[in-house]
């Protein structure tokens, strides 16, 4: 079964992801947690479900370490190669260890260019577990088609309240 949790940007996507992976108490997968400096943001880290490890992910191209390992730019961002191997060994870890269900925070933009989580994703709807998975809105129906998914669940987040479902 897959489950698309949709919504808009900062519409609450990754915490009604964590909040479903917190109620079921299993399975394992990553979310990408926002990074604030100074309370300005500048970024996102990903982070493990199940063990709270994370690695910092993107950045707005004016806050990235001098020292960053950037294999993508998209829009103010820039992304690490470093997460997505991280990202990608979590996914390889889970599958091996045949953990259930999946848990993959944002599928989007990068994904569609065949980039990003693109590979981890194909792989794991190759699999017969469960899997959730956030997307932004205005991606839902690309990502449908792209991946070829048939069967699948929805969790629209409403517009007016973060975090909510809609019937």
């Amino acid at each position: 079964m897959v489950c698309l949790i949709i919504g808009e940007i900062n519409q609450g996507k990754t915490q009604k992801i964590l909040s479903v992976y917190n109620r079921k108490k299993q399975g394992d997968g990553f979310i990408t947690r926002k990074l604030f400096k100074n309370n300005t943001f500048i970024g996102y880290e990903i982070v493990r479900l199940s063990t709270e490890k994370s690695v910092p992910f993107a950045y707005m191209r004016d806050y990235a370490p001098s020292e960053w390992d950037e294999i993508y730019k998209y829009g103010p961002y820039t992304f690490s190669r470093k997460a997505f191997t991280f990202a990608e060994n979590i996914v390889d870890e889970i599958i091996k260890k045949r953990i259930n269900p999946i848990f993959i925070d944002e599928v989007g933009p990068l994904e569609l260019q065949g980039k990003g989580f693109f590979r981890t994703l194909k792989e794991v709807l190759n699999t017969e577990k469960d899997i959730y998975i956030t997307v932004r809105d205005h991606c839902v129906d690309e990502v449908i088609k792209k991946f070829n998914i048939r069967k699948y669940d929805v969790i629209k987040l409403k517009n007016s309240n973060k975090g909510e479902i809609r019937d």
